[in-house]
């Protein structure tokens, strides 16, 4: 059992957490809740509910293939809900990260910290701490405090 969000391998569902593990309001030892982001969204904000949930499932099929059939004879989906938020969850396009500023910046005393820097994650929540760490170290650097190490 997984008490977390997780980041999918999968090209369509880019993070998912089973709910009845990560928040005790939807606690069941019985049942899984899950709950799932898919992005991006641009092709799919469209379609019907329908049609997101059918190519949820199969693609939790392919990820999860002992658990879960799109035919539902393995896991059973008892209610479903699509929510759509259309700029919500960006795509991230090889070739931009040469865009993303530095921590260290050309000016004296002035240092960036957030999920936007230049950092290996995506922007999220673990990329603003990678970043504010990175923004730490290179105050320190400039200081002198410690000697210049490659991020």
């Amino acid at each position: 059992t997984v008490d977390n969000l997780l980041f999918s391998r999968s090209p369509l569902l880019s993070v998912y957490a089973d709910m009845s593990t990560t928040c005790k309001e939807y606690e069941d030892a019985d049942r899984s809740m899950l709950e799932l982001v898919f992005a991006p969204a641009k092709d799919w904000i469209g379609r019907s509910d329908d049609a997101i949930v059918e190519a949820t499932l199969a693609e939790l099929e392919r990820l999860f293939p002992d658990e879960i059939a799109a035919d539902g004879s393995k896991a059973k989906v008892r209610k479903s809900a699509v929510v759509k938020t259309p700029a919500s969850v960006y795509e991230a396009v090889k070739g931009t990260d040469r865009y993303r500023p530095s921590q260290a910046t050309p000016v004296d005393n002035f240092f960036l910290a957030g999920c936007f820097t230049r950092q290996k994650y995506l922007a999220s929540m673990e990329g603003a701490v990678l970043s504010g760490k990175l923004a730490a170290v290179a105050v320190a650097e400039r200081l002198g405090a410690v000697e210049a190490v490659s991020a």
